[in-house]
């Protein structure tokens, strides 16, 4: 039902009950904001959304406030504006400011808010010393000094991931957001998915920084530089660039890798697809070994951490198949060795992804058993952007020269693991290849795509019907986990991403990003996807050069980790 409200005197309609700042947001009137979160119960905790409403002596938080029929508001009275800069020169005066060193710099939504607000210099002072940084996590590092309680981050952590690893810590003046036992994220039940980063507004949350070690390694004569882009980089890191949003320039890339110093440049699309023939295979053993309960894919490694802190039991349901990042990082070093006459320690693999997480990986027990199987150095997309801008790169003057290097031949699916449900789908297709008489409905398949959080379907196989599920969301794995058992639901195979819609949207990508720029993103990935329509989906992919793998190279054993709690 609408309703009509009066806002700075013009008339302007509104569904019943709908809170202001969205009703204001839909007929065009900016309201700033700093808690506020799309899809989130509103907080109102930070009180820059305020407004004036005739006939109350208080302003009233936009965000929380419904809409009232013949409400007369003000967005930005004196009064309004006044108490704004306020508000948001009290928060400045408990930030330590260092603009111009912050990684958040031109990005940060303090600034943009000063600059909005007019806020030129700083009035109070609130005489706190500078916190020490936590920087116990090999993937996140967080700087309470610039954190501003907005509460974002703990409510990411803990309604969309239900990890928790992020609360409010003290009363009164004395609070600030921290961990269980203020230990650090290493010692708390985070899982590195990065998403409290993407929703941060200051620079109090940021990916642990590797582009440092990545110009040092580059320039470093000793060492062949190999970079493997993650194919959800490629749709995303043309918006840092000031590209349309899902805009792929896979050459211009290249070309810029290239000329600061890499000597090869090969897509993750081949390992993707070698690691699905090899999740394919795990689960077509586990179906003859008629395995009880639901299969799980250990694609995403936040999810791995989540079972490894969380949920030890499902530990063995998980088909537990090296990732093809890994496989790809082992089969470059041999391959490049031998080509270049140089140590496996001399090929020096940077992994270029959106997942914060993959840095975790670089400090397990597997990688001081299988060191050859990890990259050196990962870095994410944003800090890909840094490193291509500090060497004086300029895409849009670039003429793409080169394009990347081609390992094995084209793969048909590769490209699709970078969205919910694409790793799930890819093994369908790899099952069809090696089972020619299976033939699965396209809107069977369909249903696997898209951007809800909960995505399933059915076919038969060999007489028996398999449902498959892909989830992304933690919390939305424990609330699938619960109404299964409740309705004894088989299901066979399940994918779980931590990151909502998936690899396109994880902790390493551009910052303040909307859902429309997350639904453009997994429409690019259909794209790729159709630029390899031509290639036919094998029964397995063909290691391009004579090689013989160890016993249990390509398998992982993943163990319970033990966190405070």
């Amino acid at each position: 039902m609408n309703i009509e409200i009066e806002v700075n005197g013009q008339i302007i309609k509104a569904r019943k009950g709908e809170m202001l700042l969205d009703a204001l947001k839909t007929n065009g009137i900016h309201v700033p904001t700093l808690c506020h979160l799309e899809g989130f119960k509103p907080s109102g905790a930070c009180r820059i959304c305020v407004v004036e409403a005739e006939g109350r002596q208080d302003l009233i938080p936009a965000c929380s406030f419904p809409a009232e029929e013949w409400m007369k508001i003000r967005t930005h009275s004196s009064r309004v504006i006044k108490a704004r800069r306020t508000i948001l020169e009290l928060l400045l005066s408990c930030h330590t400011g260092g603009c111009l060193y912050c990684d958040r710099n031109q990005t940060c939504e303090l600034q943009l808010l000063a600059s909005e607000l007019n806020v030129g210099e700083h009035r109070f002072s609130a005489g706190r010393k500078r916190k020490k940084m936590d920087t116990t996590s090999q993937a996140v590092q967080r700087d309470p000094s610039k954190c501003v309680l907005c509460g974002r981050c703990v409510r990411v952590c803990e309604e969309v991931e239900e990890v928790a690893a992020l609360d409010f810590l003290r009363r009164g003046s004395r609070t600030e957001v921290g961990t269980v036992l203020d230990k650090g994220l290493n010692y708390s039940s985070c899982v590195n998915c990065g998403q409290c980063i993407l929703v941060c507004p200051s620079g109090a949350l940021q990916d642990k920084s590797n582009v440092e070690p990545a110009i040092q390694a580059l320039q470093d004569p000793k060492n062949y530089a190999v970079a493997i882009i993650d194919p959800a980089l490629k749709i995303s890191l043309s918006e840092q660039f000031g590209y349309r949003a899902g805009q792929e320039f896979t050459s211009l890339l290249a070309t810029a890798l290239r000329r600061i110093g890499f000597k090869k440049v090969y897509s993750s699309a081949w390992g993707n697809e070698f690691e699905t023939g090899l999740l394919v295979t795990g689960f077509q053993k586990k179906l003859d070994e008629k395995h009880e309960g639901p299969l799980f894919t250990a694609t995403c490694p936040s999810f791995v951490r989540y079972l490894q802190q969380n949920r030890q039991d499902l530990l063995p349901s998980l088909i537990s198949v090296r990732p093809g990042r890994q496989i790809m990082t082992h089969l470059l070093k041999t391959m490049l060795s031998a080509q270049n006459n140089l140590p496996a320690s001399g090929i020096h693999v940077f992994y270029l992804t959106a997942c914060t997480a993959a840095k975790g990986e670089l400090h397990t027990t597997d990688r001081m058993i299988h060191p050859s199987f990890y990259p050196d150095i990962v870095l994410t997309t944003r800090e890909v952007y840094k490193l291509i801008r500090l060497f004086g790169m300029q895409i849009d003057k670039l003429n793409p020269e080169y394009h990347e290097d081609l390992f094995g031949t084209d793969v048909r699916s590769g490209y699709l693991h970078a969205q919910s449900g694409g790793s799930l789908e890819a093994a369908i297709r790899i099952l069809q290849a090696r089972k020619p008489g299976l033939v699965i409905q396209a809107d069977k398949l369909a249903r696997l795509k898209g951007s809800k959080e909960v995505k399933e379907c059915s076919f038969a196989l060999d007489g028996d019907s398999i449902h498959v599920a892909a989830i992304s969301g933690l919390s939305q794995f424990e609330s699938w986990m619960k109404e299964s058992r409740s309705k004894k639901k088989q299901t066979h195979l399940v994918e779980v991403m931590a990151c909502p819609y998936g690899c396109i949207n994880g902790g390493g990508q551009p910052v303040g990003v909307s859902d429309r720029n997350l639904k453009v993103r997994s429409k690019a990935v259909a794209e790729m996807d159709e630029l390899y329509s031509g290639v036919e989906p094998r029964g397995s992919v063909i290691v391009p050069f004579d090689f013989q793998w160890g016993e249990n190279d390509l398998n992982v054993e993943y163990a319970g980790r033990s966190i405070i709690r």
